[in-house]
């Protein structure tokens, strides 16, 4: 199957949102590439899939004909269900009555912490993958955000042993996209409760993952020197290397590989990276990384060294990069190249508090517009050794008010591990 380009891309997902939940022959993908056969591709080393600029007559041709393809497959969809069919994809809300921001109950099971979570914005939950402790199967679960309650999912196959994988959501491709050892790559439909092995991944340790929307693809970052980089198409099922211009987090003589985390900035369109302190910007279709921004305000132990990925999300409705570890809670405005501190320990330190924790993990809810973190380990409050214990709640926090907000409590009281530094 040939790779969709960039304009392919976008007019395929622009198409499939069109002819969503209606019955129909219709291949958005399929018309988007007959129509751009039509102009001879250029491609660029670091992204594959682009098209240079095109001269104005040719994109009017192409736009003629991809109006004429789309209005020769409503005739026929219209001919054949006689209905018409809706304009978008409705963005999910939660059904009237809900209460999200009451607790869920305290008796229901739950999932392993620590685990890697995505959210699903076709049936608005939060999915994720954990491995329990002791090792096994992976867990798949899913989060109702808006009833704060925990689902164990049971599809008939889930990935291998040795989960290490973080998570990303394909809205075009409508899963939930994980990479695992062993060059796997995994996808879970939540429609259909299914794990499917995807094409051949990466061989490497591990990688952090974010979902560029505006080209419908998954960024995959490697965690360790030489920090490479991919892309996964979901809908034409494909990984490619992406070139960079340079590698931003090389090994510091004094620490171990860096793990940088990794998100999408919807407002600048480009692939934010952070490590200790650093920001940087990547442009996926020139595969260049800004100079270094300003320097992050204080954030927990130095923000990465302690990452699972977890710790970095982007609010779409505040437009931001937000960091949150050891009740520290940061944004970062590309746009403006500033940071802020939303949210900070009291004087103290970071005292025994609900949001005093690491090793967690955290996703934006955009139906509530807010991010949502879940398990750790918690600071207890004991005498060193053992003040820090893994806990099983959830809490939810608002850019905008500043506030948290307990959509769990924790099952059982925090019981400390035998630790002599902060984590497990």
């Amino acid at each position: 199957m040939s790779e969709l380009d960039g304009f392919e891309t976008r007019f395929a997902v622009a198409y499939r949102r069109y002819l969503d939940e209606a019955p129909t022959d219709v291949d958005p993908a399929s018309v988007a590439r007959t129509v751009a056969a039509a102009q001879v591709r250029a491609r660029s080393l670091a992204w594959p899939w682009a098209l240079r600029p095109a001269p104005e007559l040719a994109w009017l041709v192409r736009l003629a004909l991809l109006l004429a393809s789309l209005g020769a497959a409503v005739l026929f969809v219209g001919s054949q269900q006689q209905r018409q069919l809706p304009a978008v994809m409705p963005a999910f809300a939660c059904p009237p009555g809900s209460t999200p921001d009451a607790p869920g109950p305290v008796d229901q099971a739950r999932p392993p912490s620590g685990s890697a979570m995505a959210f699903d914005r076709a049936f608005g939950k939060i999915v994720l993958v954990g491995l329990p402790e002791g090792g096994g199967a992976v867990e798949t679960w899913t989060f109702d955000v808006c009833t704060n309650t925990w689902t164990r999912m049971r599809p008939a196959s889930e990935p291998y042993f040795g989960f290490m994988g973080m998570l990303a959501y394909d809205t075009a491709a409508r899963q939930t996209i994980s990479v695992f050892p062993a060059r796997q790559a995994w996808a879970y439909d939540l429609a259909s409760d299914t794990w499917t092995m995807r094409a051949d991944a990466l061989n490497v340790r591990g990688v952090r993952l974010a979902y560029d929307s505006a080209v419908a693809r998954v960024v995959a970052l490697q965690v360790g020197s030489p920090h490479r980089m991919w892309s996964f198409d979901g809908v034409a099922d494909a990984w490619e290397p992406v070139e960079q211009d340079q590698d931003v987090w090389p090994v510091p003589s004094d620490s171990t590989d860096p793990q940088p985390l990794l998100a999408y900035d919807a407002s600048v369109d480009r692939v934010v990276s952070y490590y200790q302190g650093d920001v940087r910007l990547f442009d996926l279709r020139t595969g260049t990384w800004s100079p270094p921004g300003t320097t992050s305000p204080p954030f927990g132990y130095g923000g990465g060294y302690y990452s699972l990925g977890g710790e970095i999300a982007y609010d779409e409705a505040a437009q931001r990069t937000v960091l949150f570890n050891m009740g520290y809670v940061i944004a970062y405005d590309a746009a403006a190249d500033r940071w802020e501190t939303l949210y900070g320990p009291a004087v103290d330190g970071c005292g025994v508090r609900p949001e005093c924790r690491n090793l967690h993990s955290m996703v934006y809810d955009p139906v509530n517009e807010r991010l949502v973190v879940y398990g750790g380990h918690v600071h207890t409050g004991a005498v060193d050794p053992g003040w820090w214990g893994p806990s099983d709640d959830v809490l939810a926090f608002d850019t905008r008010t500043r506030e948290w907000t307990v959509l769990l409590e924790a099952s059982q009281p925090v019981s400390p591990v035998v630790s002599s530094s902060p984590g497990p």
